[in-house]
């Protein structure tokens, strides 16, 4: 018999990590196994679905023998959540192929799978830089509410990152869209001398959230690309997916780039006020699919007006602390204007309304970012 022990929050955090990467439906049981290989000073658990895989590094308090086993995922982190111990012991018995996990005075006996039959996860990676990635993972809220359903087109589902040249310096950018849309995330300072992101990678929506999660906490990763996937490496967790075949539009040919924008008139709005307007004036509109309403700007005062689709009409008015010279006017989705500046963090909205049916375009700059949306207006 085989006996382990760990520290449970160091167990638990492994285990956390690795759930990203389980396979939630049961078409493929393996796929929902955590594979634990653990020698006497040091430790991994490694957790795959085909399309992302995880492998989170584990020292042991003590080990006797070392021990490759398969155990299911599920069970196996509501046991490390829930137990009152500071320590899990895990003791293998190779005979009947299951473990018995003890905790306090909690004990539980779980079936292992046949470690054969894990598939194989390749750690090997490319040639590695080292990014501040923990100046990427907060803007993540500001862009994957412009993704395309994968369903819709998986080409456009993901984020892409890529590197271009902003006033005769190089920049990083994080861009999505669902065609009704463009979020953009510019950051300055932020190089990477990887020659895929010259050309840019595109990550799978959902996989760019679970990296989101894994490294909210690391202010530095390695990161790499090979064969088509991306690495993500801290000194605790591996994490592998695969990449998107990026033909994302040229973005810049609608946008424009940050500094030629910021040269366009521009109006100030209180961001509380406008969000509570927004909020009254497509009230009789939630039910429906398309929050139609009219924007219209004249000197310090912006209207707001909606029809619903059972005859209903509404109508408000705030101030702009900021109007534009003339008057400017747009139809918008106005559930798709409640999400960019619902995630905005000034206090004020800047908003930028061209005449003729052109987007509407919101910034928000900051002092090493600056974070730019585009919404496709409606004819109304």
């Amino acid at each position: 018999m085989s006996k382990i022990i760990f520290k449970r929050d160091d167990i638990l955090k492994a285990v956390e990590y690795c759930m990203n990467s389980v396979e939630k439906k049961s078409t493929v049981p393996m796929l929902s196994q955590i594979l634990l290989d653990v020698s006497k000073k040091k430790g991994t658990l490694t957790s795959t679905n085909l399309d992302t895989s995880t492998i989170a590094q584990i020292t042991p308090i003590e080990c006797d023998e070392g021990v490759k086993i398969t155990i299911p995922a599920r069970y196996f982190y509501e046991i490390c959540k829930g137990v009152r111990g500071d320590t899990i012991k895990i003791e293998y018995q190779s005979e009947h192929n299951i473990i018995s996990v003890t905790s306090d005075k909690t004990n539980y006996n779980l079936p292992c799978g046949d470690v054969k039959d894990f598939p194989l996860v390749s750690a090997e990676v490319g040639e590695e830089v080292l990014i501040p990635i923990k100046r990427m993972i907060p803007f993540f809220k500001k862009l994957q509410f412009s993704m395309t359903d994968p369903n819709y087109n998986k080409v456009y589902s993901g984020v892409l990152l890529t590197q271009v040249t902003e006033e005769k310096k190089e920049v990083f950018e994080m861009v999505t869209t669902d065609i009704h849309r463009i979020s953009i995330v510019t950051l300055d300072n932020f190089k990477l001398p990887v020659k895929e992101f010259s050309e840019g990678i595109v990550v799978p929506g959902k996989n760019f959230s679970e990296i989101v999660k894994i490294f909210s906490d690391v202010e530095k990763a390695h990161i790499s690309i090979k064969e088509g996937k991306l690495f993500l490496r801290s000194d605790t967790v591996t994490f592998i997916c695969r990449l998107i075949k990026n033909e994302f539009p040229n973005y810049r040919n609608v946008t424009g780039s940050p500094s030629q924008i910021e040269k366009k008139e521009y109006a100030d709005i209180n961001r509380r006020e406008l969000i509570e307007g927004i909020k009254r004036v497509i009230a009789l509109s939630t039910e429906e699919k398309i929050w139609a309403a009219r924007f219209e700007f004249k000197g310090d005062a912006l209207r707001m007006s909606a029809s619903s689709e059972f005859g209903g009409s509404s109508s408000d008015e705030i101030l702009v602390e900021k109007g534009f010279k003339g008057e400017r006017a747009i139809g918008l989705n106005a559930r798709y204007f409640l999400d960019v500046v619902s995630v905005i963090d000034d206090e004020k909205v800047r908003l930028v309304v061209e005449e003729g049916l052109r987007p509407l375009t919101v910034v928000e700059k900051g002092a090493d970012f600056t974070y730019t949306h585009m919404v496709m207006p409606l004819r109304i």
